[in-house]
């Protein structure tokens, strides 16, 4: 069972953050209430038939944090903000048992009773700085998705399109359908092309122009015109 005296060591120790917050203290995965006993026993208690009496987890983690100051500034810092002191017969073995110079002291009470910590739960959508800069972001997604679309789209296709290619479409399509097609073509391919700065040569538009004309032209002339009821009944051929 994690109990709070052992684990606010090791923390100590180890330099790691332990959090305070809400009447709560944090240490790693585990939150207790501040005034939370552990199982270090205050001087002077539990002897002459006198019940014992622990430091609360507040207590030694204040200690801790101002553990530079003398002892006198120390006890009146603590009485300003309301908060246990450490005795001063316990100071100095406490705080060797906190920072690792000791494994153990008279003063730990191993079959003191523990209070069941509450569990911490990760929050999922931080993960930490790290993780982070691991995952991706939308943004950075996106962009990539839009510029390996532009590129498929400004990948030269004229080259794969014939004539014959182009009559087998007016089969299924009218030339008005395909008139507006090859005019929206014309408008992208105007605002698409680069000018002179840019590639170091001129571009004839007109020629583009007449040979789009000429495509047009020679799809229409190519249709074949089907017939139908009203045409057949008004037929001139004579029966």
């Amino acid at each position: 069972m994690v109990d709070p005296l052992s684990l606010l060591r090791k923390y100590n120790v180890n330099k790691k953050e332990i959090i305070k917050r809400d009447g709560q203290i944090i240490i790693g995965e585990f939150s207790w209430p501040k005034n939370v006993k552990t199982n270090y026993i205050i001087w002077g208690s539990g002897k002459d038939e006198t019940p014992k009496e622990y430091y609360t987890l507040e207590c030694l983690l204040f200690i801790l944090k101002n553990v530079s100051l003398v002892h006198p500034v120390y006890v009146r810092r603590a009485h300003a903000e309301n908060i246990p002191v450490v005795r001063r017969p316990d100071r100095k073995e406490l705080l060797a048992y906190l920072n690792g110079e000791i494994t153990s002291c008279p003063s730990i009470n191993k079959s003191a009773p523990f209070e069941i910590p509450t569990q911490v739960k990760k929050s999922a959508d931080y993960d930490g700085p790290e993780s982070m800069a691991k995952k991706p972001r939308f943004e950075d997604t996106h962009v990539q998705m839009c510029e390996k679309l532009a590129v498929r789209l400004d990948a030269p296709k004229e080259a794969s399109v014939t004539v014959d290619n182009v009559k087998t479409l007016s089969e299924v399509m009218s030339a008005e359908k395909i008139a507006a097609i090859k005019a929206k073509r014309l408008a992208t391919k105007r605002t698409t092309i680069k000018g002179n700065n840019d590639i170091g040569q001129e571009y004839d538009f007109r020629a583009m122009l007449d040979l789009d004309s000429d495509i047009a032209k020679n799809i229409i002339s190519c249709e074949r015109q089907w017939g139908t009821s009203t045409r057949i009944l008004q037929s001139t051929d004579n029966y």
